[in-house]
């Protein structure tokens, strides 16, 4: 079968850039049903070591789909140097509401890759963002207070499971630049909350565990304008 090494080989690829998702990239309310929208996400991810005093820099885009399956329910997925995401939003306030509040899942999934891209494992990232919005006439100030477990699986058994819990937030603005057209500039920061020992082996997982994370992106949302 071609499909399947070429599967292994663009699953590789992802998961060797060692970036994890810190933000959402969407607005708070969902689409509407039915209604479909597309997102191309570039931006950079940032490591700060506290105890070392470094700063590492990694590019992190991916790009997105969403579905409204619900007239308040959004499905959808994210592909690219996160990994493999899956997605869904429920929004709790009314959608004529000047301030909206939705909760929006995460769940990604890519290979732990050490420096030399041999792979180490699997490492999960589950998030739970709150999503506020503030309408600002056609445009929304979007704040996103929240929660992440990072969560390692092992290739061999000389390292056991290992998980980290992680707290921050992301701000953004989704300025309507068109009826179809979003563009989100979004920065997020996420720091362990509790101190972790680093691994001995230096790859994807144990970079989570030492230090303040940041992400800032630049989303282009294209699709149908939610409804009234």
């Amino acid at each position: 079968m071609v499909l399947r090494p070429l599967a292994a080989a663009l699953w590789v690829a992802l998961g060797a850039t060692g970036c994890v998702s810190l933000s959402s990239a969407q607005t708070a309310e969902t689409l509407g049903r039915g209604r479909v929208q597309v997102g191309l996400e570039p931006g950079v991810a940032g490591r700060f070591d506290v105890g070392r005093h470094a700063l590492t820099v990694a590019p992190a885009s991916d790009v997105s789909v969403r579905y409204g399956a619900l007239e308040r329910l959004d499905v959808g997925a994210r592909l690219g140097q996160s990994g493999l995401e899956v997605q869904a939003k429920v929004m709790l306030t009314p959608r004529s509401s000047p301030f909206i509040a939705s909760l929006a899942l995460q769940l990604a999934g890519q290979l732990r890759v050490d420096p030399s891209l041999a792979i180490t494992g699997q490492l999960f990232n589950l998030a739970l963002p709150l999503l506020l919005g503030l309408r600002l006439g056609p445009h929304q100030l979007v704040l996103g207070p929240r929660l992440h477990l990072f969560a390692s699986l092992p290739a061999d058994a000389t390292e056991a499971p290992g998980r980290v819990v992680a707290a921050g937030g992301s701000v953004g603005v989704a300025l309507r630049v068109s009826p179809a057209v979003l563009v989100l500039p979004e920065v997020a920061v996420v720091s362990p909350l509790s101190p972790t020992p680093l691994l001995e082996r230096t790859d994807t997982f144990s970079q989570l565990t030492g230090g303040v994370l940041a992400q800032v992106r630049l989303g282009f949302l294209v699709g149908a304008p939610a409804g009234p």
